[in-house]
């Protein structure tokens, strides 16, 4: 329950190595991105969800889901961070109990290529239970912006899911990785959730 709210709020605001890349054709316009280990699910808001299968190289438990986002100037690592820190607030409010506390562990500012990746590591206490850990990663790549969020049991594994899917990423397709067209009449989803004055 605590990752499927932490998702919707790490996508709402983003080694191993580079896992196999594996594309297929989902529509005409839209690739479709595998990664070895992963089970892919697409949700009704275009998010990519993946989730780490019994076996696989990834951590147990381990989520990562994807969304491209609309282009927008690159905020800098301090409004990055100002920007998690009101969206850690409204997790914890939002979590009806289930969360005491979000955490930065770190919030830094990367380059992979030619893109600028804004990532914040974080650790979600629990009201009841163990402790779980949140990567996000903004990704500003050209013309292609998009969101990666991944949770995991520990502080390296969601570090790691965003190692292992960064770059496969960023070898895809733009199709795979675009945002949905908004509906007529509604803007574009913003790259990251607006402040509230």
């Amino acid at each position: 329950m605590i990752r499927r709210l932490v998702l919707a709020f790490g996508l709402a605001a983003a080694s191993l190595g580079p896992a196999p890349l594996a594309l297929a054709q989902e529509a005409p316009q839209a690739a479709v991105v595998n990664v070895d280990g992963w089970e892919r699910q697409v949700a009704q808001t275009g998010t990519i969800f993946y989730r780490c299968k019994p076996g696989g190289t990834c951590a147990a438990g381990s989520t990562v889901s994807y969304r491209g986002q609309a282009v927008a100037p690159v905020p800098t690592v301090a409004v990055y961070r100002e920007r998690q820190e009101g969206l850690n607030r409204r997790m914890v409010e939002q979590s009806n109990g289930r969360l005491s506390a979000v955490e930065i562990i770190e919030v830094a500012e990367s380059t992979r290529g030619s893109a600028k990746v804004l990532t914040a590591v974080k650790a979600l206490v629990a009201a009841n239970g163990p402790r779980q850990f949140l990567a996000t990663s903004l990704v500003a790549d050209g013309d292609r912006h998009l969101s990666i969020v991944s949770t995991a049991g520990t502080e390296a594994a969601a570090r790691a899911n965003i190692a292992t899917f960064l770059p496969v990423l960023l070898a895809a397709p733009r199709s795979a990785t675009t945002p949905p067209a908004a509906p007529a009449g509604q803007p574009a989803r913003p790259a990251e959730p607006r402040r509230n004055p």
